[in-house]
């Protein structure tokens, strides 16, 4: 089959508020238009095009020293993007506190985000041989996602993630893509046969995923993201203290009978990135709601996330603060939360999940 991934692609943290975005879902639901989870986007207009015109006339190697000096320039004036940058820096340096260490760190991760949004633009402006997949587990992979059941594939904000999804059009199956559309996005492969789900649309994308895998078709879901949805998470702790993941990967995987295959994609050179089998997560079927079951499987989750940013600390490109909204989740989840009380459209949505499996 062909499948495609989608991309924003210049000097940006990660993309529009949702309240911001033209061209929104007016089917997405109020609890979904906090913008807590997300990132306001940095770069202008004609940055992005004077990007896009470089690459296409000189290459990625100019492209990445002028990314250079634009990095270095919005960590100096900034204080926002140095903000975002120490979310993650001082949970995976904590003991790096000197003022200039602290903007040395935020310029050096901030400029490996910039290189990896040159290989995104490159990628889909010079084709596929700007970037090349290494995989010793391409076997394991296609075994997994060829066989009659379905498979979630879950992703993280890390590496060459957005490049690496356009590898799931070898995968020969159906794909379904569980993101926030990006009215900026450019096709990184062949025209579009994946089908991108909103998740904030409630009861819609649940059936939409619940479906999908029922069919035996491939889910792909970022798992270190909640997209605002305090109610539907669960707790785990990452760089030693806890955050708040979305439930809906192991709780679909209960529920369906598939299972979890982590998916992480490190860049490991100027034209290389790797596509890493991290793990592959069985949950058990009918653990039922409450979130207390599924803890052990999130975490599993998290452990590949540890040792993926032991590895390549400065690939690690989630730029919101994990840590707070795992606070946040926190304050507003109900006593109760865990096991009875949730929201309308997952609990409606489970019971269509069960009929569909009788």
């Amino acid at each position: 089959m062909k499948s495609c991934a989608t991309v924003a692609v210049g000097c940006n943290m990660s993309g529009e508020t949702i309240n911001d975005a033209p061209g929104t879902d007016s089917s997405v639901k109020e609890p979904y238009r906090a913008a807590d989870w997300s990132e306001p986007g940095t770069g202008k207009g004609w940055q992005y095009r004077f990007f896009w015109r470089l690459i296409r006339t000189f290459g990625k190697r100019p492209a990445y020293h002028i990314s250079y000096i634009v990095t270095f320039w919005y960590v100096l004036l900034f204080p926002s993007v140095r903000k975002r940058c120490r979310y993650y820096l001082d949970h995976r340096f904590p003991d790096r506190q000197g003022k200039a260490r602290r903007f040395l760190d935020s310029y050096h991760l901030i400029r490996e985000f910039g290189k990896t949004l040159v290989d995104i633009a490159a990628f889909g402006i010079l084709g596929k041989s700007s970037m090349v997949n290494v995989c010793s587990d391409v076997q394991r992979i296609r075994e997994l996602c060829g066989r009659e059941k379905g498979v979630i594939l879950l992703n993280a904000h890390c590496g060459c993630w957005q490049v690496s999804l356009a590898a799931l059009e070898n995968l020969r199956k159906p794909v379904s893509l569980l993101m926030v559309p990006d009215p900026r996005s450019q096709a990184l492969a062949d025209p579009c046969a994946a089908k991108v789900i909103d998740p904030r649309t409630g009861l819609t994308g649940v059936i939409a995923v619940t479906q999908a895998l029922l069919r035996g078709e491939v889910v792909a879901i970022m798992g270190d993201r909640t997209f605002g949805d305090v109610q539907n998470v669960i707790a785990a702790s990452f760089l030693g203290k806890k955050v708040f993941l979305p439930l809906s990967p192991y709780r679909l995987a209960s529920a369906t009978g598939v299972p979890i295959v982590v998916l992480l994609a490190p860049r490991t050179g100027l034209k290389t990135y790797e596509l890493r089998l991290a793990r592959v997560i069985e949950v058990p079927p009918g653990l039922g709601r409450s979130d207390k079951e599924y803890v052990t499987y999130a975490q599993q989750f998290i452990a590949c996330l540890e040792e993926f940013v032991q590895e390549y600390a400065w690939q690690f490109f989630n730029f919101y603060d994990l840590w707070h909204d795992g606070a946040s989740a926190d304050n507003h989840r109900k006593p109760d939360a865990g096991s009875r009380t949730r929201s309308a459209a997952p609990a409606s949505g489970e019971r269509r999940l069960e009929t569909a499996r009788e």
